[in-house]
């Protein structure tokens, strides 16, 4: 379920949105250190509750995903390793980031120009995502809408986006009541 708000990212077919309009991100400005604000997934015409969580990044490598409706689930990035937690299941997998960072589009998003760039130019053939469009207000990332590989409408909500906000370190600790299970 954490991994399905972010994944679309992986598949998106940015053709709207061109490398030079990725300068225009506040997220993206050599200044911010850190970002966080929670988003809202809703999706129109299928019977689906909306996904509602928060996303925490301090650069370079400390990252989370807490999503909390319709369960709660947390991905994080703790320098070199990663951290999967499943309350349901009370089980937390452990990956190293090399392994997976391909993986976490969300953190290949707030991270890195760069690779998001590279992202645009080379996804024009995705059979994944299609109408896509993305909102930005006064440089601050608004909204993400798209029509996933099965019709279905689904639109990102991004809200109380802040940058450079002092986070505590010990939100990107994972949850050592939960199960470990360590895979390389």
């Amino acid at each position: 379920m954490l991994n399905k708000l972010f994944l679309i990212f992986l598949f998106i077919s940015f053709n709207v949105f061109t490398c030079a309009e990725l300068n225009s991100l506040s997220i993206y400005n050599q200044d911010t250190k850190t970002i966080s604000l929670k988003y809202i997934q809703s999706f129109e015409g299928i019977n689906k509750s909306n996904i509602v969580g928060q996303v925490y990044f301090e650069k370079p490598n400390l990252f989370k995903i807490k999503t909390t409706k319709p369960s709660k689930t947390e991905l994080i990035v703790n320098n070199q390793d990663v951290y999967r937690t499943d309350y349901d299941l009370n089980e937390t997998i452990k990956y190293k980031l090399a392994n997976v960072e391909s993986q976490i589009p969300a953190l290949l998003l707030l991270k890195s120009k760069k690779k998001v760039c590279s992202f645009l130019n080379n996804s024009e053939s995705s059979e994944f995502i299609s109408d896509l469009n993305i909102v930005n207000d006064n440089g601050g990332l608004k909204f993400i809408s798209y029509k996933d590989q099965f019709g279905a409408n689904t639109q990102i909500n991004f809200v109380n986006i802040k940058l450079n906000d002092e986070l505590d370190k010990k939100i990107f600790d994972y949850n050592k009541e939960t199960i470990l299970v360590i895979l390389n």
